[in-house]
């Protein structure tokens, strides 16, 4: 499975925890949790991040399911094939 993020490049213009890339060298990188404090990343102390996402935008790329079982069956409402009914005017 690959998951496409809208990576950023640069620094966040809003300090808080993002998903980041980090280079290690030439041939090498990992992803990782940092936090950003506005000025620089906290806890930085292997390679450079060379790009990075939001918490929100890396969330909404995955589809995850939840932890536990629901017993809620969830039904769409059926819509009438003419939609004439659905907007009236006051």
């Amino acid at each position: 499975m690959t998951i496409e993020v809208s990576w950023q490049k640069g620094t966040p213009s809003e300090e808080g925890l993002y998903f980041v890339a980090v280079k290690l060298g030439e041939a090498a990188g990992i992803y990782d949790f940092l936090n950003w404090n506005g000025e620089a990343w906290e806890n930085l102390d292997y390679g450079d991040v060379i790009a990075f996402v939001s918490l929100q935008d890396f969330k909404n790329s995955l589809e995850i399911k939840w932890p536990e079982a629901s017993e809620i069956a969830y039904k769409p409402k059926e819509l009438p094939s003419d939609d004439s009914d659905l907007w009236s005017e006051g």
